[in-house]
């Protein structure tokens, strides 16, 4: 009796290790399918993302690498954003930065959140009404993110240099902080 225990225990513990192995592999592997599916970016002070294309609510496909050699904005927030709120009007506070400096710096919205309505979440975001381009990267049961943009609060204002690498990312509402710098760049630039 004790033989066959012993034995018992052998068998499951071989097995069982191999099986606990055999997922682990495979949940590396998918680990590294669906890193390879999203467009991994980095847009954290200091940091040089890389180049990135994607398509925009309206439709169009936005390339960052169009921007190289120049200073340009990424705006990234939240869905919830896109409605005004008793005490903040996000999109209002864009728009308005976009017209004063949309000229000198290009700029590009990323929408993060929850949506289990891809058309929906398009739609809300084209009745926004923005000035410039809006990336929907949203996610839902049966959507995944675009971007993995590596940005960890909302609203963020993010600059990214003419060399490539970002000079500035700050969080919270209000855009004052933000354009005393792009006028300061525009001034020194003389752009």
């Amino acid at each position: 009796m004790k033989k066959l225990t012993l034995l018992s225990l052998m068998i499951i513990a071989l097995f069982g290790c191999d099986g606990e192995s055999q997922e682990k592999i495979k949940n590396e592997e998918m680990k590294e399918v669906v890193i390879a599916d999203k467009t991994a970016i980095d847009l954290l002070l200091g940091d040089s993302p890389k180049d990135f294309s994607v398509k925009t609510a309206d439709g169009s496909l936005f390339k960052s690498a169009d921007n190289k050699g120049k200073y340009w904005v990424i705006f990234v927030y939240q869905n919830s954003y896109l409605k005004k709120s008793d005490s903040y009007d996000l999109v209002a506070e864009l728009n308005a930065t976009h017209q004063k400096f949309g000229k000198h710096f290009p700029m590009i919205g990323i929408v993060n959140g929850f949506s289990d309505d891809a058309a929906a979440m398009t739609k809300s975001i084209i009745e926004a009404k923005f000035n410039f381009q809006q990336i929907d990267n949203t996610q839902g049961p049966e959507k995944d993110q675009v971007i993995n943009e590596n940005v960890y609060c909302t609203p963020a204002k993010i600059l990214i240099n003419p060399e490539g690498k970002v000079v500035y990312n700050a969080c919270g509402g209000k855009t004052e902080t933000f354009e005393v710098l792009l006028d300061s760049l525009v001034k020194a630039n003389k752009m």
